[in-house]
């Protein structure tokens, strides 16, 4: 890739990845970092489970281009070596976001990526990489970084909607102070498959002891959950990804805000 990083005290590979062929003003196309862990290592989500820490990604371009939100693939579900439960990637992974170019712009840009992550295994390491290129990218480079994006897009999680389920909660509201028990239910329109879920509860919630079981088309997912005190704003939904496994091990994961008042 056009730049690459073997962090070998930390356990991980990372790379800068972009798919732009070139640069139009006003047009859009995605960079971002592919992590790629030793075997038996693990990085994690943005909702690190139990303990861990998040994955951070920053970018630095040129004035006036426009960064959106960074994307994450479906992560997976381990446990740690002290028994508890994180959610983070163990096979290679890319963070990526979508990039806007201004009205008026040049044929080139530098542009940097700065990743840190921890990884774990037995132990568990701080890493970080700071990769630069200028876009757009060689040929052989460019074909490369837009295979690994492609594959990235495919596996992005998409809005849930009513077409494959309902979504109720019971045990709320979530109190000011002190944890509270809730269980979230799908009914799915049809028999999903293996049924993960993975809470994204944002600096407002903290979600704890997650323990999902499925039975035909019904799901029921229970946690607890503590509001906590730092936040300013108070939560009143709780954003989450539901993933679903076909018997063939293909995944797919929806977006879901489920109601806590």
């Amino acid at each position: 890739m056009a730049a690459a990083a073997a962090a070998e005290e930390s356990h991980v590979k990372a790379s800068l990845v972009a798919d732009a062929a070139e640069l139009r003003a006003g047009e859009t196309f995605h960079l971002g970092v592919l992590l790629e862990p030793e075997p038996g290592w693990h990085v994690y989500w943005r909702n690190p489970g139990e303990a861990g820490l998040a994955t951070e990604v920053l970018f630095e371009l040129p004035e006036n281009f426009a960064v959106g939100e960074l994307r994450w693939p479906i992560p997976i579900a381990f446990e740690q070596s002290d028994g508890v439960g994180g959610y983070g990637y163990e096979n290679p992974v890319v963070l990526a976001a979508e990039v806007t170019a201004p009205d008026r712009v040049g044929t080139s840009a530098p542009v940097t990526v700065t990743a840190s992550w921890l990884a774990c295994k037995d132990v568990c390491i701080l890493g970080s990489a700071k990769l630069e290129a200028t876009l757009p990218l060689k040929s052989s480079e460019l074909a490369a970084s837009r295979s690994v994006l492609d594959t990235w897009r495919s596996s992005l999680p998409r809005t849930a909607d009513s077409d494959l389920l309902n979504v109720s909660v019971t045990g709320g509201p979530v109190p000011s102070t002190g944890a509270v028990a809730l269980v979230v239910w799908l009914n799915w329109k049809a028999t999903p498959g293996t049924v993960e879920f993975f809470p994204d509860p944002g600096a407002g919630l903290k979600v704890e002891g997650v323990r999902t079981q499925t039975r035909g088309r019904l799901t029921r997912i229970d946690f607890r959950m503590t509001r906590l005190k730092t936040s300013s704003a108070p939560a009143d939904t709780l954003r989450s990804l539901i993933s679903i496994e076909d018997p063939d091990g293909n995944r797919r994961a929806l977006v879901s805000h489920i109601d806590i008042e």
